[in-house]
């Protein structure tokens, strides 16, 4: 059955009082996801960490039983997601454990290479430009550091027959994949993940210890 538009547009930017019943939502519903990307980030006790669509906080929250000694940051461009991922954290905010900023990822308020692991799940449906995106996040990344995108494909054809293609911008794996090269990438992998009869698909990134400090585009 196709989602009703109001309910898209919810999943897209949280708002009002329906956003936060979405919230609640999204931290059932996508952890099995998210708890996947973060094996694929092979977390380490030091690593500085950024998620993209930080959404209600409890992924970067989750890391934190990892990253003991580094630092992790969120970044949602919904001010309600925000505020909500404050509020649930509130511990891990008050000892500086996590920072939740409000933002967009085309426009990342971070220096050039400041981060060892990036990623962002169910967000790239939302990128008009996602090129923009993907060179911010490629320009917040160390040299040597990786980058896991995951996201449900257009090869799950229950997933692009659910949700108006107007507001969810369901790209197939092998456009992901080129966009990830295009945006300055190296070893670019992937990895499929399933729940039911839903498929995710997770693209990893890396960037080479001897780049510089700009990307340069590749194509296969």
């Amino acid at each position: 059955m196709r989602k009703p538009r109001f309910i898209a547009k919810q999943g897209r930017n949280p708002s009002g009082l329906l956003g936060q019943i979405v919230a609640r939502v999204m931290a059932k519903e996508t952890a099995d996801e998210n708890a996947f990307a973060l094996d694929l980030l092979q977390l380490q006790p030091q690593d500085a960490v950024l998620e993209i669509g930080t959404g209600h906080g409890d992924t970067l929250a989750k890391a934190a039983n990892v990253v003991s000694c580094g630092s992790l940051c969120g970044i949602d461009f919904s001010s309600v997601m925000h505020r909500h991922a404050m509020r649930r954290h509130r511990r891990l905010v008050a000892e500086k454990r996590i920072e939740f900023h409000f933002g967009s990822s085309d426009r990342l308020p971070f220096d050039d290479q400041s981060f060892d692991k990036v990623f962002a799940v169910h967000t790239v449906y939302f990128w008009q430009r996602p090129l923009d995106h993907l060179a911010e996040a490629r320009r917040v990344l160390k040299p040597g550091g990786r980058f896991v995108l995951g996201f449900r494909p257009a090869e799950d054809t229950g997933f692009r027959a659910t949700y108006p293609s107007d507001i969810y911008n369901i790209r197939s794996e092998a456009e992901i994949v080129q966009l990830i090269r295009d945006s300055g990438f190296k070893a670019v992998t992937q990895h499929r993940h399933t729940r039911g009869a839903m498929q995710f698909s997770f693209v990893i990134g890396t960037c080479t210890p001897e780049e510089g400090r700009q990307p340069k585009a590749t194509r296969s």
